[in-house]
């Protein structure tokens, strides 16, 4: 009895070590595939055209860095006015896509009405359509409004965007959150928007936050709404003018990359700083 009961244990433990390795090894593809692309961008941006191609090949080895690269963007190209367009749009559509985000998260959770649950799928279903099917309409609409070549209406068609998946994720998030807190605070005294404000909001943080790092994550990278909505090489964002660079003769693959680098830094300090409420904000709001 004590040998097949041992074989068994043997096998468990193999096969769970398995399991281990193939987790491992899966990981270190994901890992490799993902971190190769970003180091040749940067090893690119922090060299010259010279170093990077010297002898016919490409060097991927830092030997000799250097700001050239940046200093080329910096004083022959629009990049600082793309960059800030691109902060000013980002920003605009992040607070307002978050507000409108929590306001009608909260009235889906805590107030009832007739095909409320429909009313808050219908939201979800609208996040499936690509940006894309949406330029067009909201092309016309803005154009008949008079918006176009405006931050405005491209901070809209950005909250458009991300506003429904933002909703949905609130709705969610709201959910956990205990109804007796409010009540408490009804019964000493306190009005619905002071409630929402010190009890509320508070409990809520890792669900708007996270809301918030999603919508900045569309607005910053988009590239599609900002082409339709921008015609004005001076209005265009990071993302459209990163693009064309590549049509410029005084402009190479190491600006390119370089301006690559730097559209890559403020999502990359927001998922470093604030990862932790995004898993929060994602694990528990993504729960029906």
């Amino acid at each position: 009895m004590a040998t097949p009961s041992g074989r068994g244990l043997v096998s468990h433990d193999t096969q769970k070590r398995l399991q281990r390795i193939a987790v491992y090894l899966t990981a270190l593809l994901i890992s490799v595939f993902t971190i190769i692309p970003v180091y040749v961008m940067v090893v690119i941006a922090i060299q010259s055209p010279a170093t990077t191609f010297a002898g016919g090949r490409v060097n991927l080895l830092p030997t000799e860095p250097s700001l050239r690269n940046f200093l080329v963007l910096l004083g022959s190209t629009d990049t600082v006015r793309y960059f800030v367009n691109s902060l000013v749009v980002t920003l605009g559509s992040t607070v307002l896509s978050t507000t409108i985000a929590v306001a009608a998260g909260y009235g889906l959770t805590r107030f009832d009405f007739t095909g409320k649950s429909l009313a808050a799928r219908a939201v979800l279903f609208s996040y499936m359509f690509s940006p894309i099917v949406l330029a067009i309409p909201l092309y016309v609409v803005f154009s008949t409004l008079g918006l176009l070549n405006s931050h405005f209406a491209l901070t809209l068609a950005l909250t458009a965007i991300s506003a429904p998946f933002c909703i949905w994720l609130m709705w969610q998030y709201f959910q956990t959150v205990p109804i007796a807190l409010e009540e408490s605070a009804w019964v000493r005294g306190a009005s619905r928007w002071r409630t929402v404000r010190d009890v509320v909001l508070p409990v809520a943080r890792p669900g708007y936050i996270s809301a918030a790092i999603f919508a900045f994550a569309v607005a910053w990278n988009d590239f599609t709404m900002a082409r339709v909505v921008m015609s004005r090489d001076e209005m265009y964002t990071i993302t459209v003018g990163a693009s064309l660079f590549l049509d410029r003769v005084s402009i190479g693959w190491g600006e390119t990359m370089a301006v690559s680098l730097l559209i890559s830094i403020p999502p990359f300090l927001i998922a470093l700083f604030l990862q932790r409420y995004l898993l929060q904000g994602f694990s528990v709001g993504g729960l029906e």
